[in-house]
């Protein structure tokens, strides 16, 4: 064994284990540069959260964020969540017109649902939808949030693409 492991002279090692501690923080820096965004993030404070509790049209309900809520499983969590009467659900909806014939036909009250244009398939739509959603709160934290709306399309023979450029499954499902 001896002969077959070279020594490192010592000068050599510690600039070689100097090299790689600055190599290691600078990754290090790097890879926290990916987190900026975190920065602009308010943490609500307990003053503001019970001072916006007691003043807003939401009371003391929790607030839920809900995609997809016209039909099927998002339509189902939405009338599921506001018979507890501790919910209050923003439903984000690409029909409006059917959101408030599906809200009439299934007894939604409105006074503790609030639906919300979204169409996950444009980023512009996405961009205002989270713009109306921070009016609407103003400093309520989002308690819950389910992303629920979908599309599948397994028959198509071509796909179909979003005024983004993106495949129409892709940014609905994933994306947006």
């Amino acid at each position: 064994f001896a002969g077959c492991c070279t020594q490192v002279p010592r000068s050599g090692l510690r600039q070689s284990m100097l090299m790689l501690r600055c190599s290691s923080l600078l990754l290090l820096l790097q890879a926290a540069q990916g987190f900026k965004w975190m920065a602009h993030i308010k943490a609500p404070s307990i003053r503001n959260v019970l001072k916006s509790r007691a003043g807003s049209k939401f009371g003391d309900k929790k607030l839920v964020v809900i995609t997809g809520t016209s039909s099927g499983l998002g339509l189902a969590t939405t009338k599921a969540l506001l018979r507890t009467e501790k919910y209050h659900v923003i439903g984000g909806v690409r029909n409006l017109e059917k959101m408030s014939v599906v809200a009439e036909e299934e007894g939604i009250n409105l006074d503790h649902f609030t639906p919300v244009h979204l169409d996950l398939a444009s980023y512009a739509s996405v961009h205002r939808f989270v713009e109306e959603l921070e009016k609407l709160r103003g400093d309520r934290p989002i308690d819950r949030l389910a992303c629920n709306a979908a599309v599948y399309q397994p028959t198509l023979d071509y796909p179909k693409w979003t005024e983004d450029g993106h495949e129409q499954q892709h940014q609905i499902n994933y994306f947006s």
